[in-house]
């Protein structure tokens, strides 16, 4: 090999270490600037690692650009907050793998009935009205003794007596959920469904006799259309607003 193949050799491996060496300068330099942005905020020495691994390995996650600014700077407020009464990030959040996971799949939020009253009234409202069109859609076809068809409820006695359904089961609900000190013994609770169903069978009978007028029938096809659709729709409900305090 002549001396000029072999300059050139050295030279094109100078170059290319020469450029590594800048690659490498580089990333130190951005490594520096990223670390940076936790250092005299207030954040220990340690606590401003954790935070700057942190957020490289955020950095690698599909969260928006947004959504991971707002978490970092949620975590510093709350790790100064910490620092003053001992507390280091490992404290509060574990490792910052464990840390990156609850932030991309936060667990889901503990059940509140009190909070989710008006969702759960609305499933359940739902639920009973795909209860009520459907058995009086379906009881209309079944034979009965003098082969008359099935006494029909009409639609606003159905949604009546759907939506005092709806209302009332979320109470009857939050009056026996466990891990809670309740205001009244259980024997009064079981009193207080009692009533409500007592009530709610009132109302439910007073709805049956309204006059047609006011309380049309409609075709038993009709009913059970409209049952499988609001089956359909709790159905959807149910898993959109994870709802815990339904009948089913």
């Amino acid at each position: 090999m002549s001396s000029n193949d072999e300059t050139a050799k050295r030279n094109a491996n100078d170059k290319a270490r020469a450029k590594n060496a800048q690659v490498h300068q580089d990333r130190s330099h951005a490594t520096k600037v990223i670390h940076s942005q936790f250092d005299n905020i207030g954040l220990t020495k340690r606590n401003a690692e954790y935070m700057f691994k942190f957020n490289q390995a955020l950095g690698a996650t599909k969260l928006s650009a947004d959504k991971k600014n707002e978490t970092v700077q949620t975590m510093i407020q709350e790790l100064l907050e910490g620092q003053k009464s001992g507390k280091t990030a490992r404290n509060m959040w574990g490792t910052v793998d464990q840390k990156v996971e609850t932030t991309v799949h936060p667990p889901a939020r503990p059940a509140d009935p009190r909070r989710d009253y008006w969702k759960n009234a609305g499933y359940n409202a739902i639920l009973f009205l795909t209860i009520f069109f459907l058995m009086y859609g379906v009881l209309y076809f079944l034979p009965t003794k003098g082969g008359q068809h099935a006494p029909m409820m009409g639609i606003t006695g159905i949604l009546i007596s759907a939506a005092v359904a709806g209302l009332g089961i979320p109470v009857v609900t939050m009056m026996f959920t466990p891990g809670v000190k309740h205001q009244y013994s259980v024997w009064i609770r079981i009193i207080l469904v009692v009533l409500f169903l007592i009530v709610w069978m009132g109302i439910f009978t007073v709805s049956s006799i309204l006059p047609t007028v006011m309380n049309p029938v409609l075709n038993p096809i009709i009913y059970i259309v409209l049952g499988v659709l609001s089956g359909v729709g709790s159905f959807f409900v149910k898993r959109r607003f994870n709802i815990t305090g339904g009948v089913f």
